[in-house]
């Protein structure tokens, strides 16, 4: 039971990475914007979504169900909307599965260090979105 539920949580996270790393190349504007007439923009510095203020209990697990709220906060906030159903879509998985875990009690012990894999996992690509864990 447990190998099963990791390799659910596994599956769940490299649905949502496979989601963020496809979204998360920038498009190439050298075509359309001529370097000579317009200065480079500005790189956004890294919002700080590891201050929620209240985060929504998902699971009863403090660091799971804050990095839920903060990896939700980014993309509602800060990801393109052409990608922000996907990965809600990712983070209704993560929610769902992570529930089901925490109300089990063979498997609510492993879920803080799938959580810690999720949010070290999400981390580069929440960057990406001007987000940071």
């Amino acid at each position: 039971m447990k190998a099963s539920v990791t390799v659910f949580a596994a599956a769940l996270c490299a649905l949502a990475l496979s989601a963020c790393s496809e979204s998360s190349k920038p498009a190439s504007t050298a075509a359309t914007t001529p370097a000579a007439t317009e200065a480079p923009a500005a790189t956004p510095a890294p919002v700080a979504t590891e201050t929620v203020a209240t985060a929504a209990v998902v699971t009863g697990i403090a660091d799971c169900d804050t990095f839920l709220s903060a990896y939700e906060q980014c993309i509602t906030e800060h990801a393109p909307a052409e990608v922000r159903d996907q990965l809600a879509a990712g983070i209704s998985q993560w929610k769902t599965a992570w529930q089901q875990m925490a109300a089990n009690d063979a498997s609510k012990a492993s879920l803080p260090q799938i959580c810690k894999q999720a949010r070290d996992s999400s981390a580069p690509a929440l960057q990406a979105y001007g987000c940071s864990l």
